[in-house]
């Protein structure tokens, strides 16, 4: 019996790497075992989410934001907004 190989780069985006799983599944490519090893290294490998302050930075830093001498009255700005920032009433308050 001939027997083939297929390597693959798997997706990136969670629900699409889930659609090929149940695919490779239906046709029995592979285990359940096997499609569970894979998700779950998939899971492991993948960055945290990074918060919206490290986008925003990142983003900036693309622009070359920073690079104009801007960078330092732009980091106070934040910062005075980050600190003066609060919500006055708790959600809580408003649900009853």
């Amino acid at each position: 019996m001939i027997q083939r190989e297929l390597t693959i780069k798997l997706p990136e985006s969670a629900e699409a790497l889930n659609e090929v799983l149940k695919f490779l599944l239906k046709y029995g490519l592979i285990s359940k075992k096997e499609a569970l090893a894979v998700e779950h290294e998939e899971k492991a490998n993948r960055p945290g989410k990074k918060s919206r302050w490290a986008l925003t930075a990142e983003e900036m830093s693309k622009e070359n934001f920073l690079d104009d001498g801007l960078g330092e009255e732009l980091r106070n700005y934040i910062h005075e907004f980050r600190e003066g920032f609060s919500i006055k009433e708790s959600f809580d308050s408003k649900a009853g």
